[in-house]
C-alpha cells in the first residue's frame, strides 16, 4: 500500500501559473486584442502567467529603447567630434565620394590589403 501511495502519478495543476509578486505600482491595462494574443502565446511557451509575460516582454522592450537612446548619444557625440574636427592641412587633398566609394568597394573584393 505504502509503494502505491509513493507512485501514484502526479496530477498536473489545472490552474493557470501565477506571476511572481514584483514590488511596484500597481495598475490596470487594457490590452490590445492583437498584443493580447502574443502575450497570450509567450505566456503558454513559457509556462507562466500572461501577466508575468506582459511584464517579461516590457522589460525587453524598455532594454531595446534604452540601448537605441544608447545609440543616439553615441552618434550625437561622434558627429559632434566630427564638427569640431580642425580643417584639412595645406597640401593635403581629401578623395572626394566617389573615390573613397570605390577604395571601400575595391577593399571589400580583396583588391586592396
Amino acid at each position: 500500500m505504502v509503494a502505491s501511495l509513493l507512485m501514484a502519478p502526479r496530477r498536473r495543476s489545472t490552474r493557470r501559473p501565477r506571476a511572481p509578486r514584483r514590488a511596484g505600482a500597481r495598475t490596470t491595462l487594457r490590452v490590445p486584442d492583437d498584443l493580447a494574443g502574443t502575450v497570450a502565446r509567450y505566456a503558454e511557451q513559457h509556462r507562466t502567467s500572461t501577466n508575468d509575460a506582459l511584464i517579461r516582454l516590457a522589460y525587453d522592450a524598455a532594454r531595446r529603447y534604452e540601448y537605441e537612446r544608447e545609440i543616439e548619444e553615441l552618434a550625437r557625440v561622434r558627429q559632434e567630434a566630427i564638427l569640431r574636427r580642425t580643417p584639412v592641412p595645406q597640401g593635403i587633398r581629401v578623395p572626394s565620394s566617389a573615390e573613397t566609394t570605390a577604395a571601400i568597394l575595391a577593399w571589400r573584393r580583396g583588391e586592396i590589403d
